[in-house]
């Protein structure tokens, strides 16, 4: 494993953009009035059958551990999902396939429900800036079918 940090700020950016892209698929899947949010509420929001819903959205790009990376806590004060008022938490693997990106969909009330009911067993890690936030790794093998798993082509335009 390389020993050079990790971008965060650029992590940001890189995340930022994958938003974008889910909000474009939340939209040809009958989310209307798309919006995107930049503070710690939600990420995208809109309507499905005129009822308001709102998405978090996490976009991981380093090597796979088989974890899901789920922040709760940043410099001692609750964050990520912890304080999320989303409706879906939507968890965007883009690092287990050359061929595909895997998006991961759960109620966010059920991802902290399960978090809660295996809170025994789950490890948490240091990470982000300065390493002050504080992040529960969630063993998909143990709990993928909790989620509903979207598989999406990644296409190459030109050779």
């Amino acid at each position: 494993m390389s020993s050079k940090p990790r971008d965060w700020r650029g992590d940001l950016k890189w995340g930022e953009r994958w938003e974008r892209v889910i909000g474009l698929y939340l939209f040809f899947n009958g989310v209307t009035d798309i919006e995107y949010n930049n503070d710690n509420q939600f990420d995208i929001s809109g309507f499905v059958k005129n009822n308001p819903v709102s998405f978090e959205v996490k976009s991981d790009r380093y090597s796979n551990t088989g974890n899901m990376a789920l922040e709760i806590m940043d410099a001692g004060i609750p964050s990520g999902i912890s304080i999320s008022k989303a409706n879906v938490f939507i968890y965007n693997y883009t690092n287990l396939s050359d061929d595909y990106v895997f998006l991961y969909f759960i109620p966010l009330d059920k991802l902290k429900a399960l978090l809660k009911e295996n809170e025994s067993t789950l490890r948490i890690i240091k990470g982000g800036d300065n390493k002050e936030a504080s992040i529960v790794l969630l063993p998909m093998a143990k709990h993928q079918k909790s989620f509903k798993v979207i598989k999406l082509p990644k296409v190459s335009w030109y050779s």
